[in-house]
């Protein structure tokens, strides 16, 4: 390290005590107040190596890679040698996807400090971010676990491994073992809990609320989690859909017999009443008694509110069908068919956190224009309609399935664009 390095490294007893301040913002997650701290001892000494670098993972949790890629590089300019900057630099390639450049700077960073766990953790997230190269991540991960195998974190990234290697009985035990080490720890109640919520069948109720009471337990530790309250939007969300969709499925098979075998007809849909009770009766009481109260929240907010009456529309018809004149049956069931199909609508999980939860997802706006373009299809190609309505109505359908991907494309390109000003330096 050059003379000017060193001097920037030790700095002043003033630039010393931001820089200690500086790194314990950063650990409480406030990287604003850390990059106020890191401002004037940078403006003074522009290369201070430990100011460029605290700097450089300040705007990277500020969402500024491009600025922070300034930083890295000189710091890396300046102290080539030095493993801080390189495992700093080895971070904006990854945020950048430039990850073979992110994994060579780690190993680097690894070679001139065999000993440091933490730079076989970064070579280890340059890996697993690389997305092709998981068993080489678990090496990595493995050797800071041995160097360090009090920390929680490293755990945490082995654990991350794991699912990517889609070995998740291994992932549950590494993360398990971070809460061992570190029973407050956020990250590891939401990733153990998001296994719970990710990986499960319709029916493992029982996993999805212990899924959603881990999330639950996420937000307490850390209520600045946003990425737990939206995978607990999630997983409520999917539960009410999963509900939606068993009634639907028994609505219609039900319509589908009641001009040929109405008894069998009235079986369905008592079905079609009473199996979705039974299930969100059991999941509900899976639940812990606050994410009761949430679920009630959740289902009179939003559009939730019209899935409610879209929900009553759908079961009134199945009870009346019981004891209705068979000549009713299609009526009611079908009635029941598509107001459930509406409640599946107006309960999909939002897409990504912070949207909207006013009108249709994008998930069920394509859902929509599927079913548009299959019936616009339908009435091309069969003779359900008299010839002089074929054209009109096929035109209709295909007009509201182009303004359904139209909304879509909108959406993502507002995305994209607010992802994009997120992005811009100071």
């Amino acid at each position: 390290m050059s003379g000017n390095a060193a001097a920037g490294v030790s700095g002043g007893a003033g630039h010393d005590r931001n820089l200690e301040l500086a790194r314990i913002q950063l650990s409480r997650g406030e990287p604003a107040a850390a990059a106020e701290l890191l401002g004037p001892v940078l403006a003074a000494e522009p290369d201070h190596i430990t100011a460029l670098v605290l700097m450089t993972h300040a705007q990277l949790a500020l969402k500024r890679p491009d600025l922070a890629d300034e930083l890295a590089r000189r710091a890396v300019e300046h102290a080539p040698e030095w493993p801080d900057a390189l495992a700093a630099l080895s971070r904006v390639h990854t945020e950048l996807g430039r990850h073979d450049e992110a994994i060579a700077t780690a190993r680097e960073a690894a070679l001139r400090q065999p000993e440091n766990p933490y730079r076989h953790h970064r070579l280890a997230w340059a890996l697993l971010e690389d997305g092709r190269r998981a068993v080489e991540a678990e090496h990595a991960a493995r050797e800071a676990i041995r160097l360090d195998p009090g920390e929680a974190d490293f755990r945490i990234t082995y654990a991350m491994v794991m699912k990517q290697l889609h070995l998740t009985d291994r992932a549950r035990a590494a993360l398990r073992d971070a809460l061992a080490l570190a029973p407050d720890s956020a990250v590891a109640r939401h990733e153990l809990a998001a296994l719970d919520v990710v990986h499960h069948h319709p029916f493992a109720l029982g996993r999805l609320a212990r899924g959603a009471s881990g999330l639950v337990g996420a937000l307490r530790a850390d209520p600045r989690q946003e990425a737990s309250r939206f995978l607990l939007d999630v997983a409520l969300r999917q539960f009410l859909v999963y509900t939606a969709i068993i009634l639907v499925l028994l609505a219609y098979l039900g319509w589908r017999v009641a001009g040929s075998s109405p008894g069998v007809a009235r079986l369905f849909a008592a079905l079609a009443a009473l199996v979705p009770a039974a299930y969100a009766g059991y999941f509900v009481s899976r639940l812990d008694p606050g994410l009761r109260s949430y679920l009630r929240g959740l289902l009179t907010h939003g559009r939730q509110r019209i899935a409610l009456g879209a929900a009553a529309v759908a079961v009134v018809p199945l009870l009346i069908a019981l004891a209705a004149p068979a000549a009713w049956l299609p009526s009611l069931l079908g009635t029941a068919t598509f107001a459930g199909f509406a409640v599946r609508l107006l309960t999909a999980p939002v897409d990504e956190p912070g949207e909207s939860t006013r009108g249709l997802t994008s998930h069920s706006l394509l859902l929509v224009a599927g079913v548009f373009a299959a019936i616009g299809i339908g009435v091309i190609t069969t003779e359900v309609l008299p010839p002089v309505w074929r054209p009109p109505v096929a035109l209709a359908v295909f007009a509201a399935t182009a303004t359904c991907l139209t909304l879509i494309a909108k959406r993502r390109r507002r995305s994209t664009q607010h992802q994009a000003g997120l992005f811009l330096p100071l």
